[in-house]
């Protein structure tokens, strides 16, 4: 699987009514996209940025999805956005059931001299941990072999109940209330 994610810093004009119109007109666009397991509209408001996160079954699917129109829907209205992408070291749901209100991404480096297997082991080993907390939808653990950075994303419920993190770089969104789960996603 492969994670994706752009952000894209909204024109001060564009209140909330007007991002969760748009999540609502494109997540019709969205049902039944080929190999698309999740697709989540993220949100910062403090920040006014609107950062959807994507979980691909492969990176061939993510590419059609780059070059075809609905990702020019999101350039032809916001310009072209950097594309992140992550292989997907681990992914796992929670005991929550509800669907979630609140992310968390944590970025790291991996450390120089630091042998990645054994560092991806340890972030596996806390991902089984964390899989127990009440409140957690889903979390996954990523890795940037471009960048050589790790990444922790996890989906909460509400914000309250998600666990704390420490990383070099820390972003904190709110999952739309249009969110759907995409067809085809187990």
């Amino acid at each position: 699987m492969l994670a994706m994610q752009y952000s894209v810093r909204l024109p001060q004009d564009f209140d909330d009514k007007q991002i969760h119109k748009h999540v609502a007109a494109r997540s019709r666009l969205f049902v039944g996209c080929p190999g698309l397991r999740h697709k989540f509209y993220l949100y910062d408001s403090e920040e006014h940025i609107y950062a959807p996160f994507y979980i691909w079954e492969n990176a061939q699917f993510a590419q059609e999805f780059l070059l075809n129109n609905l990702f020019n829907g999101v350039t032809e209205n916001f310009g072209r956005p950097r594309v992140r992408s992550w292989q997907i070291i681990a992914f796992d749901y929670g005991p929550a059931k509800e669907n979630p209100t609140y992310m968390c991404s944590a970025v790291d480096k991996v450390p120089v001299g630091r042998p990645v297997g054994d560092l991806m082991q340890e972030e596996k080993e806390r991902h089984e941990a964390l899989l127990k907390t009440p409140g957690l939808y889903a979390h996954m653990v990523l890795l940037d072999p471009d960048r050589w950075e790790t990444g922790l994303y996890s989906l909460w419920q509400t914000r309250e109940q998600a666990a704390p993190v420490k990383a070099d770089c820390v972003s904190d969104y709110k999952v739309l209330e249009s969110y759907q789960q995409m067809q085809g996603a187990e």
